[in-house]
């Protein structure tokens, strides 16, 4: 949206150039409204793409975790090190995917 020089609203659409202009009173308020609708559908919006961005997280770790647990191996005889270290990965698989299920339940039961 701009503004004319007399502080009346427009829009212009950049790659075609065509202008729409908002000029009695009615359009103005109507346009005050969609405005102030679009801003409280915001909050909400944002904090579902927020719930996506930490769900997306959380399934990028799990496949790290997979991957790392892949370079060790599932056979053959391990060092005590690499013990460890398996079953360090194979808590940290069980702790993410807990995580995952219970942030999906919670998204679930929103309204």
């Amino acid at each position: 949206m701009r503004t004319d020089k007399n502080r009346k609203p427009y829009f212009v659409c950049d790659p075609c150039g065509m202008q729409l202009f908002i000029r009695r009173r009615l359009g103005k308020e109507r346009l005050q409204a969609v405005f102030k609708n679009v801003e409280r559908a915001q909050l909400p919006f944002s904090a579902h793409a927020r719930d996506l961005y930490e769900i997306q997280a959380l399934v990028k770790e799990i496949h790290g975790v997979k991957a790392e647990m892949e370079k060790i191996g599932f056979w053959g005889v391990f060092s005590e090190h690499k013990f460890r270290i398996r079953n360090s990965l194979k808590t940290k698989l069980d702790s993410l995917l807990s995580e995952l299920e219970q942030k999906t339940k919670s998204e679930l039961s929103k309204p």
